[in-house]
């Protein structure tokens, strides 16, 4: 598998802060438990960014920057000209960096655009990412690389692994699960187009978003807990 083409994203939020404002207000206490949660203890999860360099070999990839346009107030649409560009040496795409992507994207390469999704399409849809499994006492939480299409969290499954995180005790580890387990599955996912066996999921689940009310508190109960049990018997 070789990187042929790094495309970044240029695209600025310009909400203002009266909108930033209205949405902290829209959610209510997950805005100040998160932001707790992102202060007092996520920063070993997100352990700052890496760069390029460290990932692929930029001299033999061509590097463009494009403006999504919005469509739907969210919902980012790569222009057709960069997709015309992109194509002339790509096949697949591999989703980094870019919101929700609809728009000729996802048809112009032949084998349209990969993304990780760290849940089961087919159980929890949305996010946040293993909060919903965290939050219900599932023993297991899936990862998916799913073929984009215009549905949110609908594609088609590229790739799919299921792991277990009952013997865990906070979110952040269950995050830091989800990463680590989805390392190899690219290169699976790439070898699934090839073999044009991307499966359409029977069903899908529902699709959660952020949480309010008794959610959150339940979460904020259980992490806090998780992470005090921690600090009293550490895990092995």
């Amino acid at each position: 598998m070789t990187i042929t083409s790094i495309v970044y994203n240029e695209y600025e939020d310009e909400a203002t802060r009266w909108e930033t404002l209205q949405r902290a207000i829209e959610l209510r206490e997950w805005a100040v438990v998160a932001t707790l949660n992102n202060v007092l203890l996520e920063s070993d999860v997100r352990g700052g960014r890496v760069p390029i360099e460290a990932v692929v070999d930029r001299s033999t990839a061509e590097e463009y920057s494009v403006n999504p346009d919005i469509v739907d107030g969210w919902k980012q649409s790569i222009p057709q000209e960069a997709v015309d560009e992109i194509a002339t040496n790509a096949d697949v795409a591999v989703r980094f960096g870019f919101g929700f992507l609809v728009g000729p994207i996802l048809t112009g390469l032949p084998y349209g655009v990969l993304s990780y999704h760290h849940g089961d399409l087919r159980e929890y849809r949305g996010q946040p990412m293993g909060f919903w499994e965290f939050v219900h006492g599932q023993p297991t939480a899936g990862i998916t690389v799913q073929q984009l299409t215009e549905k949110l969290d609908g594609g088609g499954i590229a790739a799919s692994k299921t792991i277990p995180i009952d013997d865990l005790r906070t979110w952040e580890a269950v995050k830091r699960r989800l990463f680590a387990e989805s390392e190899d599955m690219l290169l699976t996912a790439v070898e699934t187009l090839q073999n044009d066996a991307v499966q359409e999921p029977e069903a899908l689940g529902d699709l959660y978003t952020l949480p309010k009310g008794r959610p959150v508190a339940t979460f904020a109960l259980k992490n806090t807990g998780g992470h005090l049990l921690n600090l009293a018997t550490p895990s092995s």
